[in-house]
């Protein structure tokens, strides 16, 4: 017996030893002063192997020759690299808050650091959302240079990119949004970005310019979302609560859990207000559960599912009289149409979404990641005109598959989606659907397959290239008009290619430059608008983009640069109109050219500084747009050569951050929007405005399982009326959604360590 123990020994330690056979020596350091960093966890295949020791070391072995080994330490960007056993590693930790070496962006599947990226990408982390009110998105995005978010009224957002705001008379349109990786943005082009809570978003990603080569058809842009997640070892629950101006609040409770093997996160949020004008209540309530798990060293699992339930009041847009009389009036009744509150205007979404993701690390050099997804949406819509009911069933995938190997990467893969739209327009009777005026049956399907090449030719070089087939095809039925038919509108398929290539000067400097087509089909609330008539004649937009920039550290760890300057080519470019009624519809309208340049600067006076201020930071961003109509004629009118409808041509924001050692903490910014056209004619514009916008905060740990912070924050503005969205093109020049000159807001957070 004793014999049989000293051979299983024997075996279990030299089977142990063949598993085992591969060592991975190295350092770690702080990127800024060189200086070892003990402590640091250490990853291998995404799970923990060891800790660096006093001198910053560590060691460990594997049974593979190549392993992607991971490094994450408070204070610190985490980062992940592929080494190869018996190099030498020497791995540098750059400060949490560095602007271009400390940032992981996953644009086109890089994931990489900021200074390695050959596009214009611009990243909102966490802390950036939290420098306002904690309520809303809109003025974290609105930071960002050549992004511009609206708020007409509360809980009705639009976003646009590089002033492509034309074709949005409300909603999200020509934006491709991913959420998690997975598609966010539906079959019918619509995109629901107003039912995500404020504390579901952890970090926002802009991708800037066409972005079709690896996320199907678009010209205006990409937004990644990564949800709130728990960091590693976290076991808490948190509690925020605020209260302010107009009626206004919110609670968000969740629960978060980090460990080797998962992360996962519960909440549930909760904001209404009454709102600064007559008729612009709104109330959402929000539950989302996402989760990650690794299976075992080669397979993660993970899921995003989310209910969101949104109510809010459409006030309607006023006139420059009527606005000057009383800028907090809704839309009042004009000969046979009747106010917005008489009709009780509203809009009402109910979305239940669920997205589940599987990667997969096939060995050292091939992974796939595969993702899929179903959502239904219920909405109504009773307006001045009519009221709308429409229930929306999507489903779809997406799927990517990326060989690494040396200096060469090669992703491909695929997306569908498909959305089915069930659709009945009635005569809207003072807030009560009344006669039937259309029912139909949509369906939407769209697909592309992509190809990226990723080339390192030296270790200042990088070339990023990559092309997409795309096919869409609507498909319309009218059950209420015999003999039924089905009219079918397919979009031409397209290759859409794009190269960018980044060179690195004296490390300190990264310059790229990139040349990307674009191509965007009509959203189907293009195609079949509030008048109820389906448009088959409607083509999709088609583009180009060339674009030159630059990042750069000018002072080492202080002073950090990011410039762009783009020129962009929009064929069959779609405009909203509006008919006498005021019931949108759209048109192809000819070509526009949109040049820009795009800045941002970002300085550390103080940084990690023992003394009372712990760390100063003053920041600039500024976009300029020079973007113009070139052949553009409606019916005997010419409009080439006039400004861009929607579009400001100058944006300016500058803050200053600061955190003390005790705690204590301030934001401040100052916002400038420059005069912009609010109609193609260029007969009436929208005045200027000036914000400044403040958060003040104490941060303190109330015990060794408690976390508390208080803060207040405010928002004024210099010019009034103003308005953070205004109606473009509108009947009866109702141009103007006037917007709160001042908001106020107090909130206190509680986070309990269990």
């Amino acid at each position: 017996m004793r014999y049989k123990c000293i051979t299983l020994l024997f075996f279990s330690f030299l089977i142990g030893q063949l598993m085992a056979q591969y060592n991975f020596k190295g350092v770690v350091k702080n990127a800024g002063s060189s200086e070892p960093l003990p402590g640091v966890t250490i990853t291998a295949r995404g799970l923990p192997v060891t800790l660096t020791d006093s001198a910053g070391m560590f060691q460990f072995t594997d049974s593979s020759q190549a392993v992607n080994i991971g490094s994450s330490f408070i204070g610190y960007m985490p980062q992940t690299r592929r080494y190869i056993a018996g190099e030498p590693i020497i791995i540098t930790l750059a400060n949490a808050e560095n602007y271009l070496s400390a940032v992981t962006v996953q644009a086109f599947e890089r994931n990489a650091t900021l200074n390695n990226i050959p596009v214009a990408v611009s990243v909102l982390s966490k802390a950036d959302l939290e420098r306002y009110n904690n309520a809303t998105l809109v003025q974290a995005v609105n930071t960002v240079p050549g992004v511009k978010m609206d708020e007409r009224s509360p809980g009705s957002y639009r976003l646009s990119i590089r002033g492509n705001l034309l074709r949005s008379p409300f909603g999200v349109r020509n934006v491709k949004v991913y959420w998690n990786g997975m598609p966010f943005t539906d079959a019918n082009g619509n995109t629901y970005l107003n039912e995500v809570g404020f504390s579901n978003v952890g970090k926002i990603e802009i991708i800037k310019g066409p972005g079709g080569s690896l996320y199907g058809a678009g010209t205006g842009g990409v937004m990644l979302l990564t949800s709130n997640n728990a960091e590693k070892g976290e076991n808490s629950i948190s509690i925020n609560s605020l209260a302010g101006s107009w009626g206004t609040s919110q609670t968000d409770v969740a629960y978060k859990k980090g460990t080797e093997n998962s992360n996962y996160a519960v909440s549930y949020s909760h904001q209404q207000s009454d709102g600064w004008r007559t008729h612009t209540n709104m109330r959402r309530d929000v539950a989302n559960y996402s989760g990650s798990f690794n299976i075992n060293k080669k397979q993660t699992i993970s899921t995003n599912i989310f209910y969101s339930d949104l109510y809010y009041q459409t006030p309607g847009g006023l006139t420059a009289v009527q606005m000057a009389v009383n800028p907090r009036q809704s839309r009042p009744a004009a000969g046979a149409f009747l106010s917005a509150q008489n009709q009780q205007a509203a809009i009402y979404e109910k979305t239940l979404y669920a997205g589940f993701a599987n990667a997969y690390q096939f060995n050292t050099a091939w992974s796939n990641t595969t993702s899929i997804y179903t959502s239904n949406t219920r909405f109504r819509n009773p307006s001045i005109l009519n009221y709308q009911r429409k229930t929306e069933q999507n489903i779809g995938g997406r799927t990517i598959t990326q060989y690494h190997k040396d200096f060469l990467t090669v992703s491909f893969g695929g997306e569908y989606q498909y959305c089915f739209t069930g659709t009945g327009t009635y005569g809207n009777k003072r807030g009560v659907s009344d006669t039937l005026q259309f029912n139909d049956e949509i369906g939407a399907t769209q697909y592309n397959i992509f190809l990226q090449t990723d080339i390192s030719l030296a270790e200042n070089l990088i070339i990023n290239a990559g092309v997409s087939y795309n096919n869409y095809n609507y498909g319309f039925t009218r059950l209420n008009v015999l003999p039924v038919k089905t009219i079918n509108k397919t979009f031409a398929p397209i290759v859409v290619p794009r190269i960018s290539i980044l060179k690195k000067i004296d490390k300190k400097y990264s310059l790229y430059a990139t040349v990307s087509k674009g191509y965007s089909p009509p959203t189907i609330d293009e195609i079949v608008p509030s008048a109820g008539i389906f448009n088959a004649s409607l083509d999709a937009e088609k583009a180009i983009n060339y674009e030159l920039g630059l990042r750069g550290e000018v002072i080492k760890n202080k002073l950090f640069i990011d410039a762009s300057y783009y020129i962009f080519y929009l064929s069959n470019t779609i405009v909203t109109r509006r008919d006498a009624s005021g019931a949108d519809y759209f048109a192809n309208a000819g070509k526009t050219k949109q040049k820009g340049l795009e800045a941002s600067i970002n300085y550390y006076p103080i940084r990690n500084s023992a003394g009372f201020v712990g760390q100063l930071k003053i920041w600039g961003n500024y976009t300029n747009i020079n973007a113009r109509f070139t052949n553009y004629k409606q019916i005997a009118r010419d409009y080439s050569g006039n400004k861009l409808t929607g579009t400001p041509p100058n944006v300016f924001v500058a803050g200053a951050d600061i955190i003390t050692k005790t705690g204590l903490y301030l934001n401040a910014t100052y916002s400038y929007t420059d005069i912009l056209p609010l109609n193609d004619a260029n007969t009436f514009f929208a005045s200027q405005y000036n914000l400044l916008m403040g958060r003040v905060g104490y941060k303190k740990k109330l015990s060794k399982v408690v976390d508390g912070e208080i803060y207040f924050s405010f928002d004024h503005s210099f010019n009034t009326p103003y308005s953070l969205g205004n109606d473009l093109n509108a009947a009866g020049n109702r141009y103007f959604n006037p917007s709160a000159p001042a908001n106020y807001f107090g909130g206190v957070k509680l986070k309990f360590n269990l």
